[in-house]
């Protein structure tokens, strides 16, 4: 069965004000661009070609789902039954809600302004291994020098539930985000073992080579990298920064908001795209973009600790993440 969307359906969709321009795309509700008044480069990675949201940008930019980052061998059990998620190969695991989830499908637009619009895609049960029927809206909307992504859902069966944005930033357009500077409100994080899996362990940042709570650059030095959940709280939170990410080369800093408990960052050492395929000028290698994806944290169906990810019929699933740059 051919789960890709058709890409001649996909739209592009155009929100500006006075200080920012940003393309969005119908497909994975994805950020494509995001220009701020005085720059000539989009601050978050894009590709000018729809195939590659598909290939080897996939992610980029998407809301990503029902459940975000990674469920261990893609099991999972629900209100006393067991669901068997599929794997995204070649992961020995389900990863971001399986091969063909919310960053792979092709949103509707519901409502539409120069400065906001509203995608919705709906998922049916059973769909990637997941019970209950599901309605997913996303509302992006610009304030000011802000970008505001407020993704709601709903279901009508107990399921398990957990949203991200992926979009890869990259504030001074060079190619690689190691120089860039970054702040995490963080006093734990979550290790994992040599697949990415959560251990059930919750670690103090403090004094660890995850200790990101003084302005500090990415490199790749002194430690291993970045693939890492780095705990905010136990529950969802007012709308707060947790993170700011700040280019030397150009002074510009985003400050990351959300409401949700856990932040993935993640530095990219994956990325591959050709230059005629970028939005900005030039190839995109390892570490040109870094990922900052507010969400619950990974695998906690089986971390009864973790914040949980249920999501029963009388309930609704929020997050709000704003992207605030100065």
């Amino acid at each position: 069965m051919n789960l890709a969307p058709d890409l001649n359906q996909v739209q592009c969709i155009t929100l500006t004000n006075a200080q920012l321009k940003v393309n969005i795309l119908t497909l994975g509700a994805s950020i494509q661009s995001i220009y701020l008044k005085g720059y000539a480069h989009s601050l978050v990675l894009g590709s000018s070609n729809l195939s590659d949201y598909l290939g080897d940008a996939k992610y980029f930019g998407a809301v990503v789902g029902r459940v975000a980052n990674r469920t261990a061998k893609g099991h999972a059990v629900v209100d006393g039954k067991t669901y068997q998620l599929p794997l995204t190969l070649p992961e020995p695991h389900h990863l971001h809600g399986g091969p063909a989830g919310t960053g792979s499908k092709n949103w509707s637009v519901v409502e539409q302004a120069d400065d906001r619009v509203q995608l919705q895609t709906q998922l049916s049960d059973g769909e990637m291994g997941y019970p209950g029927n599901m309605v997913v809206n996303v509302v992006y909307q610009l304030l000011d020098n802000s970008l505001e992504m407020d993704i709601t859902a709903t279901t009508d069966r107990l399921t398990i539930c957990n949203f991200a944005g992926h979009s890869y930033l990259n504030l001074d357009g060079t190619g690689s985000i190691l120089d860039h500077q970054l702040h995490i409100k963080a006093d734990h994080y979550l290790p994992v073992d040599n697949e990415l899996i959560p251990t059930g362990e919750v670690t103090p940042t403090e004094g660890s080579t995850f200790d990101f709570n003084q302005l500090r650059r990415i490199g790749r030095e002194d430690y291993p990298g970045l693939d890492t959940n780095f705990c905010l709280s136990l529950c969802n939170r007012p709308l707060q920064t947790v993170a700011t990410l700040k280019a030397p080369i150009t002074g510009l800093t985003l400050d990351y908001q959300t409401t949700e408990p856990g932040l993935q960052v993640y530095d990219g050492r994956h990325i591959q795209l050709s230059a005629a395929s970028n939005i900005n000028p030039g190839r995109l290698t390892a570490y040109a973009g870094l990922a900052l994806e507010a969400q619950h944290w990974p695998d906690a169906v089986h971390q009864s600790h973790f914040p949980p990810i249920l999501l029963a019929p009388e309930d609704r699933y929020q997050q709000i993440t704003r992207y605030v740059f100065r």
